[in-house]
This record gives C-alpha cells, sequence and structure tokens, in this order.
C-alpha cells in the first residue's frame, strides 16, 4: 500500500497536466482560438503531438503541421494573437488575415475594405467595381457623355471639351459656348436663345431680339432677320421698296400703271413688249423682244441665245425618202452658209404609200458631238402659208438624231422625252424654230436631220433657213 503522501502527489502532478494541456487550437481562417492543445506527456519533445518537434515548432502548444504564419513574424497563425501584424488584435481586427493597420470599412459591414470582395465604398447601393462613381453616391449612374465616368463625378459631363465650372450648358455638348443673348446659359440648351421673352418654338427670329414679332410678308420670318421682308421676291438689299412689295423688273416697288400701258404688271421700261400683254416675258430667241410682238419671229444668229451651225465645221445634204415621185432637196447647201437670206428647199411631188424627203446636218468631224445645249432644230417657213400649224404638220415631221452614222434618237410631235415644238409665235413673222430639247438623258450625236414624209403628201414644200442650237433663255449661261 502506498503511502497517502505519495498519493496525493500523483492527484496534484495529473492536475497541472490537464491545465497545460487540456486545449486545442483552431487555425481555420474565420477565428483565431490560441488555447493550447493535444497534451503528449509520451513525447516531451512535441508536446502538441502535430509531428514537428517543439524547438522547429512556431506554435509548440498548438498542434499547427501547417506551420503557417500570415505575418512571417515567427509566431504561428495558430497561437498569433495578431495574425497579419498590423498591430490590431485578432478578434476586434475587421481583416484579421489582411494587414489593415487603418481598419477603414466604409460602407460599415464590419469587414474592412482591404478585405471586403463586395465593398461599396460611396454606400450607394452599387459595388466599387459596378459603380461609375465609387466615391460618389449616385444611384442613378447618370453618364451623359456614355464616357463610363458618372456625372456625379465626371468633370466635363456633356464630354464637350469645357469643364462642367465653366460650361453655359453643362449637360448639352457646346465646346464653341454661343450665348446669343449674353445671359449665361448657352444657345444650345437656352429655350429663349435671343432673350427677347419669346420661346425658341414660337419665337420667329431665335436668334435676333424682337418681342414683337413683326412679320410683313406672313411668311413666319420676323422683318428683323426676314431677307425679303415684303416677300415679293427681292432682297431687301436690292429692292428699292423694301416694304411695299413690287416685281423684280421695277426693282422691288408697285408698278405704276401710268408707266404700264399693256398693263400686264410689268413697267413700260423694263416690259420686252410694252405695248403688247405679256406678264411671262417669253423671249424664245432671246433677242430682247418678246415673241408675241417679235415681227423678226425666230432670231438665229451670232448674238443671239441660239447660233446658226454654219460651213466649214458642218456640211448639209439632203434626197427624196421611200416613194416619192419628184421629191428631193435644192440648194441644202443654203442652211449652213451663214447667210439669212438663202435657205433650202424640201420638195414632194407625190408620195406614194410612205415617202417624201429627208434634210440632214452634219458635222464634218464626227467626233465633234453637240454638246452644251439644251434645244437644237430648223428654221422652217412654208411658201404657201404664212403661219405654220404644227397640229397639221406633225403626222408628216420627224427631227432624228445620229451618231457616226447610227440614229439614236428622234423626235415627234407628242413624242415623250422628245417632243418637238415649233418656237416663235409672231403672226407678222412666217419662220418658225422646229426644234426638240435636248435632255442630260439625250445619246451623243453629231448628226440632226429633218424627214418631211408621209402617205399621200403631195405637192408640198418647206423652206430650211438655219440649223440652230442652244440654251432656252431661262437656261443659257
Amino acid at each position: 500500500m502506498l503511502p497517502i503522501k505519495n498519493i496525493l502527489m500523483l492527484i496534484l502532478v495529473a492536475a497541472l497536466g490537464v491545465g497545460i494541456y487540456g486545449c486545442e487550437a483552431n487555425d481555420s481562417d474565420d477565428s483565431v482560438v490560441t488555447t493550447p492543445n493535444n497534451p503528449n506527456p509520451n513525447n516531451p519533445d512535441d508536446q502538441d503531438n502535430d509531428g514537428i518537434p517543439d524547438d522547429e515548432d512556431n506554435c509548440p502548444a498548438f498542434a499547427n503541421n501547417d506551420q503557417r504564419d500570415q505575418d512571417n513574424d515567427g509566431i504561428g497563425d495558430a497561437c498569433d494573437d495578431d495574425i497579419d501584424g498590423d498591430g490590431v488584435p485578432n478578434d476586434p481586427d475587421n481583416c484579421p488575415w489582411v494587414s489593415n493597420t487603418d481598419q477603414t470599412d466604409t460602407d460599415m459591414d464590419g469587414i474592412g475594405d482591404a478585405c471586403d470582395e463586395n465593398t461599396d465604398t460611396d454606400g450607394d447601393g452599387i459595388d466599387d467595381g459596378d459603380d461609375n462613381c465609387p466615391l460618389v453616391v449616385n444611384h442613378s449612374q447618370a453618364d451623359s457623355d456614355m464616357d463610363g465616368i458618372g456625372d456625379a463625378c465626371d468633370d466635363d459631363r456633356d464630354g464637350d471639351g469645357v469643364p462642367n465650372d465653366n460650361d453655359n450648358c453643362p449637360f448639352v455638348a457646346n465646346n464653341d459656348q454661343v450665348d446669343t443673348d449674353m445671359d449665361g446659359v448657352g444657345d444650345a440648351c437656352e429655350d429663349d436663345t435671343d432673350g427677347d421673352g419669346v420661346l425658341d418654338p414660337d419665337d420667329n427670329c431665335v436668334f435676333v431680339p424682337n418681342p414683337g414679332q413683326e412679320d410683313l410678308d406672313g411668311d413666319n420670318v420676323g422683318d428683323v432677320c426676314d431677307d425679303d421682308d415684303d416677300g415679293d421676291g427681292t432682297n431687301d438689299g436690292n429692292d428699292e421698296c423694301p416694304v411695299q412689295p413690287g416685281p423684280p423688273e421695277n426693282d422691288g416697288c408697285p408698278v405704276d400703271e401710268d408707266t404700264d400701258t399693256d398693263g400686264d404688271g410689268v413697267p413700260d421700261d423694263l416690259d420686252n413688249c410694252p405695248n403688247t400683254a405679256n406678264a411671262d416675258q417669253l423671249d424664245s430667241d432671246g433677242d430682247g423682244i418678246g415673241d408675241v410682238c417679235d415681227d423678226d419671229g425666230f432670231t438665229c444668229n451670232a448674238d443671239s441665245t441660239y447660233q446658226p451651225l454654219t460651213t466649214p465645221d458642218y456640211e448639209a445634204s439632203g434626197n427624196s425618202l421611200g416613194a416619192c415621185i419628184a421629191c428631193g432637196v435644192t440648194e441644202a447647201s443654203s442652211m449652213v452658209d451663214g447667210n439669212d437670206a438663202s435657205f433650202a428647199t424640201i420638195n414632194v411631188g407625190l408620195a406614194v404609200g410612205y415617202g417624201g424627203t429627208e434634210i440632214r446636218a452634219t458635222a464634218v468631224d464626227a467626233a465633234n458631238d453637240f454638246t452644251g445645249i439644251n434645244r437644237i432644230g430648223m428654221v422652217i417657213s412654208d411658201p404657201a402659208s404664212a403661219l405654220l400649224n404644227l397640229s397639221l404638220l406633225g403626222d408628216f415631221l420627224t427631227l432624228r438624231f445620229y451618231d457616226d452614222g447610227e440614229e439614236v434618237d428622234s423626235a415627234t410631235v407628242g413624242g415623250g422625252l422628245l417632243g418637238l415644238e415649233l418656237l416663235g409665235l409672231s403672226l407678222a413673222g412666217d419662220q418658225r424654230f422646229l426644234s426638240a430639247e435636248i435632255t442630260d438623258e439625250t445619246p451623243a450625236f453629231d448628226e440632226i436631220q429633218l424627214d418631211y414624209a408621209g402617205a399621200l403628201n403631195a405637192n408640198a414644200s418647206l423652206r430650211v433657213h438655219r440649223v440652230c442650237a442652244g440654251n432656252d433663255p431661262e437656261d443659257a449661261p
């Protein structure tokens, strides 16, 4: 039997052992337990029984066979009161595994910014990674210039190169900063650009102040910004009577009836037929005499709108066409000799079936196509009648156009794009310009031919005085 003294000693030793080795370390990332554990009385050189001798173990009293030491201070994380070494003990540290001495926690969620994977620095409910203003609250994420920087923190919200503080339209791009009424608000975002008290949508002069909105001619353009106040077609700068409408021929002034003999609205000194009413002032040959009073009929010379085709650049010829007895052309060259008094004559004796006569003018140089004109034809007259009638002649007349000997187009009465017309309407003149309008769609040509032919056409003749080409007066250069 052991003495009572020895039994008491054994109990005391056992109690001490439990006190020293009775707790186990927890090395998880979520919390740190620094109570020693795993007493190993059978191996005093490895008291925590983690397989690492005490003299090499960075936590000899806490099992940590991974020997992890976050802050590299020689004390294992399992038993380190400040695992990240930032001077803040683990328990109050809001980032115990990441050094953050300042313990900043912007969104106040108890997790420091240094280790918060869902940081919302400005606390507007949008994570910094998605927030276009991570340091400024902006729930709407508005970004006017779509540059990825929210308006709340963008120094140039509209992206026009002018900083917000200096921009007179900070939300509307206007790098010119135009401010017509000098009110500090740029025109680009101004409701009343000219500052006249009339909002732009209702203002008939948006850029010029005119609170009265005067508009003499009622064209919705205010007088102060209207180039033609009286709306008569003559700009104010050239209008002798800018607030009284009048025809351009009278410098924009009303016509004095005492000086308008024929009452056509055109003053006598501007009227190309002062004694014959012709408000349209039509002058087909461009000789300054209106068609309704032009005694010379159609004029074709070097000084008029239309010029004659003459030798040596052009040559003329003619012959019978189809089944025709006593048909032909006399003096064909007269129509290109430049002499107004001479003429070629087309004669048709008796056409059986379809027959008649043709006469033509051809460029001597085949490469000399007709260019820069919009009308071409022949000046004709009828020795049997002082007044040609296209409706009667139309069934027998055709203008044909050739290029290098090949027909490329033709014109007849009522003939679509190319239709025959008779110009020169004077009752006193017997000459008419039988012509066709040349358009951009007309193929290039170097020869023009007139056919006078038809069925049962007998004892007819036409005189051809000239071949003329040029531009209608309103289109002449």
